[in-house]
């Protein structure tokens, strides 16, 4: 039977996740997640801490409202920002731009608010 979700949905870790970090489908597998790196493309972003084989959620990409992200470098209010190792948003330019960050990040793993693309 088919679902439909708004908001968040529960998945697998495939490896240990912290929060706030993007997350992609694992390769061929519809119910397990694993980090987004540089470059990579992704479906939402985790909502709190997992270990590997525990189940997380994942606040899925949308539009229309804003999410917590777990950024890497140095990054200005109202910059974009693009995908970075380890599901972490970063100001190098990687793949496409993924979004706006609301607020500026001075160090890695500071937690700021940002929109998706």
């Amino acid at each position: 039977m088919s679902q439909y979700n708004i908001g968040s949905k529960a998945f697998v870790a495939t490896e240990d996740l912290e929060a706030w970090r993007r997350v992609k489908l694992s390769a061929g597998t519809g119910d397990q997640v694993e980090y987004a790196d540089a470059g990579e493309d992704f479906i939402g972003v985790t909502g709190h801490k997992s270990a590997q084989g525990e189940h997380v959620t994942v606040d899925l990409k949308t539009r229309g409202r804003t999410f917590k992200l777990s950024a890497l470098d140095a990054i200005a209010a109202g910059a974009d920002f693009y995908g970075a190792d380890d599901g972490k948003v970063s100001a190098v330019v990687s793949g496409s731009v993924q979004g706006k960050l609301l607020e500026a990040s001075t160090s890695d793993e500071e937690i700021v608010e940002g929109l998706f693309a």
